[in-house]
């Protein structure tokens, strides 16, 4: 059932003891399409119901599927929170949603692609996350005929994914980087490479926290393998190059960056109204003053409260107040 998803705002796999200081998630998505079927961007209703039980068909012993259409507004909005399902899901007709146990797999029907395989992980675990969508892959390309071109490759709804039809992205808090304004410099520079930085939820998404997604833009020319080793290593000199930052910010702009920390706390301990844009700056900088060892002392999930702030799921808690109100209240309890 649903519920048991919507229950817990943090994915059974995100669930640790002590969070990394930069690193957040990995994701690897494939995108891949049907034969015989038009793409779900120009597809009629008869088609996409035809695409939604074929893969049905196939995913439904191995995962726990979900009708779009069966689904409440509000539980749609808390699986885009949850990273679960995209927010252009939400526009679909006759969508799909399959999801493993733990919520480390989600598998969308009738996106922008038929299918759309995501497999999530823990630090920077690119390698184990495309073996797990491979066999995903091989499950669904046994049973029905997937479209592919010889010279091409896969063949999707948008040509940039065009090749290989795979995203492999990595999940950074970035708040150094993004306090000394470095995010515009990284972001031409990885350009370059055919690499881009995202918001947290994607594509024309903002950043929300000093939370950026690296990932690849060209799906075509490389290998899976060359993408995943290529990002690998741009995600390891960003994180060098936000660790040295706060060694400076430490050392240089001590008195500033304590105060700026400071002054988060005491917002998220006695406000009284806060939308979520403030609430993810705030967070963002208290989880800044633990990992540089300013403050000590609070219990402290960041994963899960940036989760939890989102809209859809503060509405679960409203009585009386407003939605920047019930989260103002939500953080005073937590901080």
């Amino acid at each position: 059932m649903l519920d048991k998803h919507l229950e817990s705002v943090l994915s059974d796999w995100m669930q640790t003891e002590n969070e990394k200081p930069v690193i957040l998630s990995s994701r690897i998505r494939l995108a891949r399409n049907l034969e015989g079927f038009v793409h779900p961007l120009m597809s009629d209703d008869q088609s996409s119901l035809q695409v939604r039980e074929a893969v049905t068909k196939v995913l439904a012993p191995h995962y726990e599927g979900f009708v779009l259409e069966d689904l409440k507004e509000t539980e749609k909005y808390m699986l885009v929170a949850k990273h679960l399902m995209s927010k252009e899901l939400l526009k679909s007709n006759h969508g799909g949603l399959f999801i493993n146990e733990d919520e480390s797999v989600s598998i969308m029907v009738n996106e922008e692609d038929h299918i759309r395989i995501q497999v999530l992980g823990k630090d920077l675990s690119l390698n184990e996350l495309y073996e797990k969508a491979s066999e995903i892959d091989d499950l669904i390309d046994d049973a029905l005929t997937v479209s592919f071109d010889e010279n091409l490759g896969y063949l999707t709804t948008c040509p940039t994914n065009i090749g290989t039809g795979m995203r492999a992205s990595v999940m950074l808090h970035l708040p150094g980087l993004s306090i000394m304004n470095r995010m515009t410099r990284i972001a031409q520079t990885i350009n370059r490479f055919g690499y881009t930085i995202r918001g947290i939820y994607g594509e024309g998404t903002q950043s929300l926290g000093h939370i950026y997604q690296v990932s690849n833009q060209l799906t075509q020319g490389k290998t899976e393998k060359v993408i995943i080793e290529d990002l690998t290593q741009i995600v390891e000199q960003i994180i060098e190059e936000e660790l040295q930052i706060r060694k400076r910010m430490y050392n240089y702009e001590h008195s500033e960056t304590v105060d700026r920390i400071y002054r988060s706390l005491g917002i998220l301990k006695y406000c009284r109204k806060i939308s979520v844009e403030e609430a993810s700056l705030r967070l963002s900088e208290l989880k800044l003053g633990i990992d540089m060892g300013i403050i000590e002392g609070i219990p402290f999930r960041f994963n899960e409260l940036m989760v939890a702030i989102q809209a859809p799921f503060i509405m679960t808690m409203q009585d009386k107040m407003t939605i920047d109100e019930t989260r103002a209240q939500m953080l005073r309890a937590h901080i």
